[in-house]
């Protein structure tokens, strides 16, 4: 939503944003066009980013940034790695941290793999069909742990997913499994000190 807002303000149509994001001029409108008011309780992948927490917009936010400052013209999943990075407080970052990786060796391995820089950047950076998937497959690790929200939990469940053992978490020795216990335990935490305001 937020570089959809930035894309518009910068004179970019419609037409621009949907094939910068891959979709059709209506399918981008439709995602980020405000609609009335939902019930909330469901996710559905056609809202976009609308169902991401703040601290999750963030992270996609800081991954288009990080793509800029490196000079690429694509968002890859390494840019949402770096991306986790600026939400240290985040349950993604607590969980490496957690799981024995310091977010400095995050950083520093997903610097590691990043494309070269690209002779153009353009004003909205197109995600790749890598960092498409890992958006995507947020929607389903949320579905499968009963939560109604895209958190950066989901979004790195969602890369150690899509890496499948070989990628920048992966090869720092962080298992899916391992991260997902690690996630339900700090979920569980922050529902039982919000019962207890």
């Amino acid at each position: 939503g937020h570089f959809v807002d930035q894309a518009r303000r910068s004179g970019a149509s419609w037409t621009d944003i949907g094939t910068s994001m891959g979709v059709s001029k209506q399918a981008a409108q439709k995602r980020f066009v405000p609609k009335g008011p939902t019930s909330g309780s469901e996710l559905d992948p056609n809202e976009g980013f609308n169902q991401f927490t703040p601290r999750a917009r963030n992270v996609v936010v800081a991954s288009q940034n990080e793509a800029r400052d490196a000079g690429n013209d694509t968002i890859v999943p390494a840019h949402l790695v770096l991306g986790l990075l600026s939400e240290p407080r985040g349950i993604a970052a607590r969980t490496i941290v957690d799981l024995g990786v310091s977010l400095d060796d995050i950083r520093s391995a997903a610097a590691a793999v990043l494309p070269d820089a690209a002779t153009e950047v353009p004003t909205l950076i197109p995600f790749d069909s890598g960092a498409k998937k890992v958006l995507e497959l947020t929607f389903r690790e949320a579905l499968r742990l009963g939560h109604n929200h895209i958190g950066t939990e989901h979004i790195l469940l969602a890369l150690l997913e899509h890496e499948d053992g070989k990628g920048v978490v992966s090869g720092l020795g962080i298992a899916k499994p391992a991260a997902e216990t690690r996630i339900l335990t700090f979920v569980e935490e922050a529902a039982r000190a919000l019962a207890e305001e």
